[in-house]
């Protein structure tokens, strides 16, 4: 489906303008000191600490049609929703519109203390990975100061001694929005590297680490892989990875990619003559 063109103005299919070249981006981030693994190492569940479940051929269009389900939560993490009264569990409709009224409310007064109490108010924390999702794909459309300050909200909601998010949901959310990536770049051109920069943030921050963001960019797209093969993949990583340096320095960048066993070369699009 396609986004309706928003506050920055861009027309229903511009061209996109690539962050980066993809020749650029090993050059750009890899010192001759560095050595990884032979391949690109995808984390076995344990290693995660999660299990995504098979990954099956997505329809954009109906990527919102029902909520994504987390797995259970221990006890004293998230949301509960048990012994709670059937009439508090809202349709996904009246979530979606929601959701989307408290993050607007939120671009206005700036209050994160009230947009939690709109997600727990919510009552559904199975619907947190869609609400992450249309949150971040709405923010392309946004001023800088919006991206920013949804930035910063996810990540103080993730750290928040209530567990209102949690990590697994970020991920599912992030991973809902990447595959729906190549239809928003047609009304956003730059939104790989919008989704680039809150990446960064949420890596630096500790909310989420490098590994798992690589392995979402490296597997995502509207089919497994497919950003990858249209060079998005580079341009999502490439923003990250300038973003931290940009902010933390190269020394951190270094330290974190390090830790991550990252390979900038397994995100070169398999043939350059795909590449948008």
């Amino acid at each position: 489906r396609r986004m309706a063109a928003g506050l920055n103005g861009f027309g229903p299919v511009p061209e996109r303008t690539t962050f980066a070249s993809r020749e650029d981006l090993t050059s750009r981030f890899v010192p001759d000191r560095f050595s990884g693994p032979a391949a690109y190492e995808q984390p076995s569940a344990q290693e995660r600490g999660m299990n995504y479940g098979n990954r099956e051929k997505r329809n954009p269009d109906r990527v919102f049609d029902r909520p994504q389900v987390t797995s259970p939560h221990s006890r004293g993490q998230g949301l509960s929703v048990q012994n709670v009264p059937s009439e508090k569990v809202w349709p996904e409709e009246r979530l979606r519109d929601m959701s989307m009224a408290a993050i607007k409310e939120f671009y206005s007064a700036r209050d994160e203390k009230e947009v939690a109490l709109c997600i727990k108010d919510l009552n559904s924390p199975g619907f947190h990975p869609t609400m992450i999702s249309l949150w971040v794909t709405d923010s392309f459309e946004r001023k800088d100061m919006e991206r920013a300050v949804l930035t910063d909200l996810l990540v103080n909601l993730a750290k928040s001694r209530d567990g209102i998010l949690n990590q697994a949901q970020l991920l599912q959310g992030f991973e809902s929005v990447l595959t729906t990536l190549e239809d928003a770049v047609n009304d956003a051109p730059k939104a790989a590297e919008f989704l680039g920069r809150i990446f960064a943030k949420v890596i630096v921050e500790n909310v989420v680490p490098l590994r798992e963001i690589a392995r979402l960019i490296h597997e995502g797209g509207e089919e497994p892989g497919s950003l990858l093969e249209i060079g998005l993949a580079g341009d999502v990583l490439g923003s990250t990875l300038e973003i931290i340096k940009s902010e933390k320095g190269e020394s951190v960048l270094n330290d974190i990619r390090r830790s991550s066993n990252l390979r900038l070369e397994d995100f070169r699009p398999p043939d350059p003559n795909r590449s948008r």
